[in-house]
């Protein structure tokens, strides 16, 4: 059985004028066990037009429709009206949901607004919420699932754990699970790894192929049916095309993937930072435990802190400059002797937008690494705004570092 198609609409005008919606991922999850894949997401304002519009077109194109919001007790709540006018239903008032909130909240009549509630649309079979006033609703049409479910997320993950996740299994006959694979890429960008890993896509054309671009890494993800190990074997065969540029799968990162490697080794980890101001240590010790490894950091913005807490020698600056391989290697090479770590890392450059000569335009950083086999010295040209190249800094340097500890 082919994966299905779920589609979600997001109603509420505060999701168009300033507030984040983040729901996508959270069903994701709920929906990948279930045989779905979300193929589309919508916002739209608390118009009955607008929410009519979006609920009809993903009827005709997804297998699952999930509506989420718009079930309150105020005038701006139109989801219940646009899903019967879509469906060509009318609205009745249930008295069963009259009396599950009467007995809930203690009151012998419910207050009008309460009571438009217990509004459901005619064939629709309510989810209680255990949280709020809003009933949930389950509608069917032909092959196809419509559910409406209130907006906070204390309201409707509830249901969905409770009662909708079996509606589903159960109307659409427990369609195979959607199963995913996120790869974690460092060392290329992102048409470097679609290159790379285009022959692997060419052999599985049955698998869903993403590709997401991160500040030096890259995410390559997989997903489709399973039941035969076809995620199994294309992943297997990236692994293999990535080889060392492939430093964890899921939610690992480049500290993480760091911090396994010196813990299993005995070894420690110290940091000299300028232009990224403490960014690579902050990703280093965001990991849990990091306290074993990380002996310390010195963030180093002006030449004086240079010389005086890492011992950068004055002439140094003088000939070559703050931004330079000869500084990050004296900042790294400092770092390890005052910190007494196995490694140590240095970033210094120029972040930008401003600060930049033709010779040193923004964007350039230098990197040094100090360790027991030695030193070493890279040297980056990165492109983007100041966070991102921040970002770019840290970033390369973890994954250099990763590859140098043994």
């Amino acid at each position: 059985m082919k994966t299905g198609k779920a589609e979600i609409v997001c109603t509420g005008s505060e999701l168009l004028s300033g507030k984040l919606n983040l729901y996508v991922p959270l069903f994701h999850e709920l929906l990948a066990p279930l045989g779905f894949a979300i193929t589309r997401e919508q916002s739209c304002g608390d118009s009955l037009p607008d929410i009519k519009d979006c609920l009809a077109g993903s009827l005709r194109r997804a297998d699952l429709v999930i509506a989420c919001g718009g079930l309150g007790p105020t005038f701006d709540d139109l989801t219940r009206q646009a899903a019967a006018a879509v469906l060509g239903r009318r609205l009745f008032h249930s008295k069963s949901c009259e009396q599950i909130l009467s007995f809930n909240y203690k009151l012998k009549a419910l207050p009008p607004n309460i009571k438009d509630q217990c509004l459901l649309v005619e064939g629709a079979k309510p989810l209680e919420n255990s949280n709020g006033t809003a009933f949930g609703q389950v509608l069917t049409r032909g092959r196809k699932m419509l559910v409406l479910l209130p907006g906070p997320r204390k309201e409707w993950e509830p249901m969905f754990h409770n009662f909708l996740d079996e509606e589903i299994r159960a109307f659409f006959k427990g369609r195979p699970p959607v199963a995913q694979l996120k790869l974690k890429i460092a060392g290329l960008w992102e048409p470097q790894a679609e290159k790379l890993l285009r022959p692997v896509m060419r052999r599985f054309p049955l698998a869903g192929f993403t590709i997401l671009a991160g500040p030096g890494t890259v995410e390559f993800i997989l997903s489709g049916d399973d039941s035969r190990g076809l995620i199994g074997r294309a992943g297997a065969a990236c692994r293999k095309e990535l080889g060392d540029k492939l430093y964890g799968e899921g939610e690992d990162t480049l500290a993480a993937a760091i911090g396994a490697k010196l813990k299993a080794r005995g070894r420690t980890l110290s940091a000299a930072e300028s232009c990224t101001g403490g960014l690579a240590a902050k990703l280093v010790t965001d990991i849990p435990g990091s306290s074993e490894y990380f002996l310390g950091g010195a963030i180093t913005y002006s030449n004086a802190a240079k010389i005086k807490l890492l011992g950068v020698r004055g002439g140094t600056l003088e000939k070559a400059g703050a931004v330079s391989g000869e500084c990050a290697l004296e900042m790294a090479a400092g770092a390890r002797k005052i910190f007494g770590s196995d490694y140590a890392f240095s970033v210094t450059g120029i972040a930008g937008p401003g600060g930049g000569t033709e010779e040193k335009p923004a964007g350039l950083v230098f990197f040094g690494l100090a360790g027991p086999r030695g030193t070493a010295v890279f040297k980056r040209q990165f492109r983007g705004t100041r966070p991102f190249i921040r970002e770019c800094a840290a970033n390369f340097i973890l994954d250099e570092l990763r590859k140098v500890i043994k």
